[in-house]
């Protein structure tokens, strides 16, 4: 008999772990690239769980996920966008509309983007034709930018989940201040190197070119290899301007780069803007550019 009751004291908190497992189960928030995941990781604490669309490695421009990642997207509380990248394009609109319950939070609100005809954004099927001709969606690749990236992050979390908005505030000031720390190092550091010009064969740095006054040649146009003209006319420009590296992603061919590089004496080197640790990818940035560049 006693051993009977043991068990039946057993089998209730078996069941009553279960029930306030089932209670405590953290509410999901859905991101598309790994830096984002970074940032809403940084601020949303141990309040939600991040998932992540496109894996490390993978380009968003052309990634086509899982229908099982999908669904799991779909049972999230909310999707946060980056804006204007290849994924959300072609599958946000239908991720929505199959499951209208999600709300999306757009990360790159007020953003001052970058329009250029390197880039398209262009989904054409017989069902839709959404074409967002020369937007740069790299918003997250330049400190300046990042730092509207995370503000958008804190304002959502805080509608998501009204009653922790002050932790969240203060995650949001401390991940603000790795921001604004990262920014005065790229201020400081690529003030001598004004106007100086690199080469990229993705465009993925459109806006840190911008907002520290250097100049980003692309290999890449309007989302396609460069054809030969094209191809001439960036070796010519390149030595013009004097360009020292040519950085190339992990995720695109070396073909055409190695070719490059050879043609006006660049240096290859890897980088990788999709790198979930924001601010190791950054700084190591930063270390580039002041090495290569230096007198």
């Amino acid at each position: 008999m006693r051993q009977i009751s043991f068990l039946f004291i057993i089998l209730i908190c078996c069941v009553l772990y279960s029930c306030v497992n089932m209670d405590t189960k953290k509410a999901a928030v859905t991101v598309t690239i790994q830096p984002q995941k970074y940032f809403a990781e940084k601020i949303a604490g141990n309040r939600f769980e991040i998932n992540c669309i496109v894996p490390e490695g993978s380009s968003p421009e052309s990634y086509d996920p899982s229908p099982s990642l999908l669904v799991k997207a779909g049972k999230s509380e909310a999707y946060f966008k980056i804006g204007y990248i290849g994924f959300e394009v072609a599958w946000l609109d239908k991720l929505v509309q199959n499951t209208p319950g999600l709300r999306v939070f757009d990360n790159s609100r007020g953003v001052e983007l970058f329009v250029d005809s390197s880039h398209v954004n262009c989904i054409d099927t017989h069902e839709t034709h959404m074409h967002f001709l020369g937007v740069d969606p790299h918003i997250w690749c330049s400190p300046k930018q990042a730092a509207t990236v995370i503000r958008n992050m804190y304002y959502a979390f805080a509608e998501l989940d009204p009653e922790h908005k002050s932790e969240y505030e203060e995650n949001y000031k401390n991940l603000l201040a790795e921001v604004s720390q990262v920014d005065s190092i790229f201020t400081e550091r690529l003030a001598p190197l004004k106007g100086k010009a690199f080469v990229i064969f993705h465009p993925s740095l459109s806006y840190l070119a911008r907002d520290y006054g250097l100049e980003q040649i692309s290999l890449e146009f309007e989302g396609k290899e460069p054809s030969a003209k094209h191809f001439k006319e960036m070796v010519d420009l390149a030595r013009k301007k004097g360009a020292k590296v040519v950085f190339v992603q992990k995720e695109f061919d070396r073909k055409n780069v190695k070719v490059f590089a050879e043609e006006f004496g660049g240096k290859i080197i890897e980088i990788n803007p999709l790198n979930y640790n924001w601010v190791e990818e950054q700084l190591s940035m930063i270390n580039i550019l002041s090495r290569e560049y230096a007198d």
